[in-house]
């Protein structure tokens, strides 16, 4: 008999890491969860800013927005939820969360390309290619949906 003490870990544990740039996918979250959901990390990219403001740094009211977004997303879809804007590029609004978040999937929430900003255009593959490790689901929800 050991005197440390085992280390036990619930099986199947999840802890999921939300990227999303659409503002309310909360139905479509939910179903794609399910209830077994251990961690929660929901981070929205503050992807609503032109050329231009990405240029000048310029981005307050997109950062805004963004948290504004995350705070409503983690309040619908469970009770404890970690919520926050991200960087402008939402391939790097997954790393910075990854380094402070041990997920063990991750969740990609984006628009139809055609409805996507130009911050948004290719990233959802992008973050698909840069984490092999971690199991991706990627989400598609329009403005119609």
């Amino acid at each position: 008999m050991s005197d440390s003490p085992e280390k036990t870990e619930k099986p199947g544990r999840r802890n999921v890491l939300v990227i999303t740039s659409v503002e309310r996918p909360v139905e479509l979250l939910r179903e794609a969860l399910g209830d077994d959901v251990d961690e929660l990390r929901v981070v929205v990219p503050a992807v609503k800013q032109s050329r231009r403001q990405w240029l000048t740094n310029a981005d307050d009211d997109a950062r805004e927005e963004a948290e504004e977004a995350a705070a409503s997303i983690a309040d619908a879809t469970s009770d404890a939820v970690e919520a926050d804007a991200g960087d402008s590029d939402p391939l790097q609004a997954a790393e910075d969360a990854l380094a402070e978040f041990e997920a063990d999937e991750l969740v990609v929430v984006t628009h139809p390309d055609e409805e996507a900003t130009w911050l948004e255009e290719g990233r959802a593959a992008d973050i698909e290619r840069r984490f092999p490790g971690l199991k991706v689901t990627r989400l598609v929800v329009g403005d119609s949906d």
